[in-house]
Order: structure tokens, then C-alpha cells, then sequence
């Protein structure tokens, strides 16, 4: 193997490992350490080269998983098939995958299929792929906005709750020295219980909250967004302390820019797909890298 399909073989396992990774954390999966050129003993004493693997635990019992994967330009051989369900066997409690990106040779399929060893391709998607599915999407885009002017600015009021009656009484106190203390600032965020920062500032996060597209263009319009175990930190008089806030009244105005319309092209922005071979159905897409 000369040093340019070396290569091309070994980024073709780490694109496999990165899928799989990928996979497992749509799945829900976030303790599974997807692992790259694995030495795994097996029972027989002899040490095998696992292109990709982790490993889990099902009521008690430790299962392996093993991928192989084959970066050839013609189809895998019943060989290979029978090799890789070699090393499954000496590892035992393990769960095989063949990975390539052409196809099977025949016979090839129908024994991986009898002995469990799932099939799978990786690669770029062809016509043939893509058949049945949507290549390009025109979309139009007419841009609706909170906007914040001298004459229509954005504002917002927070309701503020103490935890006690010494807390009450100091907040009192410092809202009649200071009537702005429950405006809000485009810098603040809201902390959590424990005084760090549970929000992005408010500059970003109130236009997040206003569900603009609900309103036509103009205002002025109010929005009420109530929140749960979000505080801020103010001096009362005693120096920082955390005070809940347990509401928020945004006052605002909406306005529609120009249109503008553009073509979303799948082939340029999907990179590869994992299709399941026997059933032909796409597992995952993996974006472009450009």
C-alpha cells in the first residue's frame, strides 16, 4: 500500500469514527467513547487491529462493538467478510459492522447477514442515492425584525421577588433611591442560584423571546415572559446579593426588510451519507467540510 492510499484508508476510519460519534450523540448516547485503531485482544490469546470500536454494558454483560472499515474502490470480498467474522468470534460479545464505500461482491451480503455483521456504506451520495429525495430547495426569506431606534426603543422592565422580608425591605429601599433598578440593561444576564450566568446578555436573549413573525410590522407591542429560578445580582446596601427575578415585560416594534430569495444545494453541503445496504435507507448525512 503505497503512502497516498495509506492515507486515504486511515481518513476513511477516522470519518467512520466521527459518523458513529455523531450517531450516538443524536441517539442520546454521551458515556461511550468511540474509539480509532483499537488493539483488542481476543479469546484465543491473539491481538487484533479494530479500525473503530467502543464498548458498552447491557444488564451487566460488557458488549464490544467492532467496525471495519474498507476504503476500496471495487466491492468487498466474501474474504473479508469471513475474516472480519474471525476476529468477532475470537473477541466474542462484540457486534460487527463492515463499512466500504461501493458494495458487496455476492454471497458476501448473505453471509454477513446470517452471522449478524451489519453492512453498511459510506460515502458520497450518487444520482442513484439521491433518487427520490430532494437535491435543491428555492427559498424566499422576508426578514422580520424587533427593531430598537431613538424614537421606538426596545424596553423591558424585570419583576423582582425577595426571599425574605430583610431582603423585601432593603429592595424598597433601593428602588426609591434608584427607580431604573428593574430596567434592563442590553449587558445583564440572569445568573442562577448559585450566582453564575444561566443567560446569553439581553441584547441577544430578548430577541430570541419575542416571536416576531406573530406580529405585523409596526407596535408598539408587549410581550410578558415569565421565568423560573432566574436571578440577578444588586447592591441592596450590603453589597452584592442574588435577587430572583420571576418576570420580564418587553416593549417593542416590529419591522419587515427586503426579500430575498436563494438555492439551498444539498450536494454541495452533504459531504457523505451512511446508508444501511440491505435496506438502502440513509442513517446519517455528514456535512461538507468546505
Amino acid at each position: 500500500m503505497d503512502a497516498e492510499t495509506y492515507k486515504e484508508a486511515i481518513e476513511y476510519e477516522l470519518l467512520t469514527r466521527v459518523v458513529y460519534e455523531a450517531i450516538l450523540k443524536q441517539d442520546g448516547v454521551t458515556n461511550v467513547n468511540v474509539q480509532h485503531n483499537v488493539p483488542l485482544k481476543g479469546r484465543s490469546g491473539v491481538e487484533h487491529q479494530i479500525d473503530v470500536f467502543w464498548e458498552f454494558k447491557q444488564a451487566g454483560i460488557p458488549h464490544r462493538v467492532l467496525i471495519e472499515c474498507k476504503n476500496y474502490a471495487s466491492n468487498l470480498t466474501l474474504e473479508k467478510a469471513r475474516n472480519f467474522f474471525a476476529v468477532l468470534h475470537d473477541v466474542g460479545n462484540s457486534i460487527g459492522l463492515m463499512v466500504t464505500k461501493t458494495g458487496f461482491q455476492r454471497g458476501t451480503a448473505s453471509f454477513c447477514k446470517y452471522y449478524g455483521i451489519k453492512l453498511k456504506l459510506l460515502r458520497q451520495p450518487t444520482d442513484k442515492d439521491w433518487k427520490g429525495r430532494i437535491k435543491k430547495t428555492i427559498v424566499n426569506i422576508t426578514p422580520r425584525f424587533p427593531v430598537s431606534t431613538e424614537e421606538n426603543p426596545i424596553t423591558a422592565q424585570m419583576y423582582l421577588r425577595p426571599s425574605s422580608k430583610e431582603q423585601e425591605a432593603r429592595l424598597n429601599t433601593t428602588a426609591q433611591l434608584n427607580p431604573g433598578l428593574g430596567a434592563v440593561a442590553p449587558s445583564l444576564r440572569f445568573l442562577d442560584a448559585n450566582g453564575e450566568p444561566k443567560t446569553e446578555e439581553m441584547r441577544w436573549w430578548i430577541p430570541h423571546h419575542l416571536d416576531v413573525l406573530n406580529y405585523v410590522d409596526g407596535g408598539p407591542y408587549k410581550k410578558c415572559v415569565e421565568l423560573k429560578e432566574h436571578f440577578i445580582s444588586a447592591d441592596l446596601g450590603e453589597g452584592p446579593e442574588l435577587i430572583e427575578a420571576i418576570g420580564i415585560v418587553i416593549h417593542f416594534h416590529v419591522e419587515t426588510l427586503r426579500s430575498d430569495e436563494f438555492a439551498l444545494d444539498a450536494e454541495e453541503t452533504v459531504g457523505a451519507i451512511l446508508k444501511d445496504f440491505e435496506s438502502g435507507e440513509w442513517e446519517h448525512v455528514h456535512p461538507s467540510s468546505s
